[in-house]
């Protein structure tokens, strides 16, 4: 029996006849939903909590006693690590998938037909210098759904070239969407370095899945880009801290950067911050550590300027 006829079978809710299968399930699958169960309700009690007056104080008070490993521990892979590296390897040991899954470029592709709330922020500042942008650098661009979004909007230069930086996976349904589109604009590579010297250099929902804060890569350009737009990233209060995003079906390693040395790293470059917003469609929370949580996500808009001696 095929796998999309057993799940018409439970759809309808009878049982599987004689001559069809019957889904095994693996040995320790019993055990490992069991303990997903338990990690995303233990969560969710301690969202709750924080939420509540004094309830972050609480769990401060409870990460200082002495209680902060055995919280860790039951936390699984809603804890707090050391390491992206660290976070990566506890995540996967629960759901061995991430960004490689389905469901990331399925995300992707919708995106790339919509226009969401944090992007009207990014199209206002890009309005006044849209025509006469050659070069974009798109890091973590997925499938390249940027550019169809605000090339709608702002109806970019034939001139332009628009180079998304990501996995190989979201490159090969980058190319396929654009071949399907029609669209000879956009080009796919895995090497950060070349977004030297870019007009614009966006990194949007994709920040946070990098140890560096996006300023010493930067820094390593011969040529620095001359906008920077720093959109739908979490960042925290304090020192960085490192988490994972349960998807559900996919887990996935992240990085809060601290906010103030991120800024104070821009404009160690030379960039100016001209605008700021918060994303509030979008939100990030470690659950040992909700006093350097936001909640919300942030956006950026940096514009470089000549250093003066």
């Amino acid at each position: 029996m095929r796998t999309s006829d057993l799940l018409q079978t439970v759809e309808l809710g009878r049982e599987p006849t004689d001559n069809e299968s019957r889904p095994v399930r693996r040995p320790g699958a019993l055990w490992r939903s069991l303990r997903l169960a338990q990690i995303r309700t233990l969560a969710s009690l301690l969202s709750h909590i924080e939420k509540r007056p004094r309830g972050q104080a609480l769990v401060r008070r409870v990460r200082q006693s002495g209680l902060s490993p055995l919280m860790n521990l039951m936390l699984g892979f809603r804890g707090s690590f050391a390491s992206l590296a660290e976070a990566e390897r506890v995540a996967h040991h629960f759901i061995p998938s991430a960004h490689e899954h389905p469901d990331e470029i399925g995300f992707g592709l919708a995106l790339a037909e919509s226009t969401r709330e944090s992007d009207y922020p990014v199209l206002f500042q890009l309005a006044p210098v849209a025509a006469d942008l050659r070069r974009v650098f798109d890091l973590g661009g997925s499938i390249g759904n940027l550019f169809y979004t605000y090339d709608r909007q702002l109806q970019f230069s034939p001139e332009l070239e628009w180079t998304v930086c990501d996995l190989p996976r979201q490159r090969a349904a980058g190319l396929a969407y654009a071949d399907n589109k029609g669209e000879t604009r956009l080009r796919f590579t895995d090497r950060p370095d070349e977004g030297d010297g870019a007009d614009l250099f966006i990194v949007s929902g994709a920040l946070h899945y990098f140890e560096e804060p996006l300023y010493p890569l930067l820094s390593r350009y011969m040529k620095l880009p001359r906008l920077v737009v720093v959109n739908r990233s979490p960042f925290s209060r304090g020192a960085a801290l490192y988490t994972v995003q349960d998807a559900r079906s996919h887990l996935v390693a992240c990085k809060l950067h601290g906010r103030r040395e991120f800024l104070k790293g821009m404009e160690a470059l030379g960039y100016r911050l001209k605008a700021a917003w918060p994303v509030y469609e979008l939100q990030a929370w470690a659950p040992l550590y909700p006093e350097n949580c936001d909640r919300h996500y942030w956006g950026f808009y940096f514009t470089l300027e000549p250093i003066t001696p």
